[in-house]
């Protein structure tokens, strides 16, 4: 019979090689879904219970920019090389009496000035818009609409009605993408950034996702996000 010393060594060593076997579970966890406030908002415009995340009016209270009003959070970020499809869901719902048009999601890259790679708005009739520039220069230099302001047939009500929304991202290991934007099951518009007519000193140093309500004009709502999850699909 093993004397209470050797099993206790033989317990500790199960116990350490099971905390080795976690680690690289968390090391691959993957960046595109996981998720901060971008910059701050005010007290209480952004929480979470469970699996839902809601949002509310607050000063936009990042440095820069001529958009008055921010509650948005942001993923950890991938580099422009990386080749593989994500697939960003959630099923959000707008209680607004404001036609005010809002950015409910992008693809962000740090650029100052100009729109990012991809940023999808709600309009005042409740379409969804994808824009994106290519910068070329500092500021406000860049080619406008280089995804042609697509915009969708479905429209977004803001009366607290549940709209399932899907972003499939392609990436091409280049610093490009294909995207194709779904709504309640039924593809709605799509498009392609491609960077190859942009400067090397502005191409893309990462990649990474918004989503909230972000907009030119301070507004009164409340959105809410559930069960929002970005999955690598390939």
């Amino acid at each position: 019979m093993l004397s209470l010393s050797i099993r206790f060594r033989i317990v500790a060593s199960v116990l350490a090689f099971v905390a080795c076997l976690a680690v690289p579970e968390r090391s691959h966890a993957d960046p595109l879904n996981s998720w901060k406030i971008s910059c701050s908002v005010d007290a209480g415009s952004i929480t979470k219970k469970g699996d839902v995340r809601t949002f509310k009016t607050s000063r936009n209270r990042c440095e820069g920019g001529i958009f008055g009003q921010r509650a948005e959070i942001y993923s950890g970020s991938i580099a422009p090389t990386t080749k593989g499809t994500w697939q960003f869901v959630t099923t959000f719902a707008m209680t607004s009496n404001s036609a005010q048009q809002f950015t409910l999601f992008q693809i962000h890259d740090s650029r100052l000035g100009c729109a990012p790679p991809l940023s999808m708005d709600v309009t005042p009739d409740g379409r969804l818009k994808l824009k994106s520039d290519i910068k070329t220069g500092k500021e406000e230099s860049c080619i406008r609409g280089t995804l042609d302001d697509k915009l969708s047939k479905a429209r977004i009500r803001r009366d607290g009605t549940e709209h399932k929304l899907s972003v499939l991202v392609d990436f091409d290991g280049a610093g490009g993408f294909a995207v194709s934007v779904s709504l309640d099951g039924v593809k709605q518009v799509a498009g392609v950034y491609d960077p190859s007519r942009q400067p090397k000193e502005f191409l893309s140093k990462k990649f990474y996702f918004k989503h909230g309500v972000y907009s030119q004009n301070m507004f009164d709502y409340v959105m809410t996000s559930r069960g929002m999850k970005v999955t690598k699909v390939r």
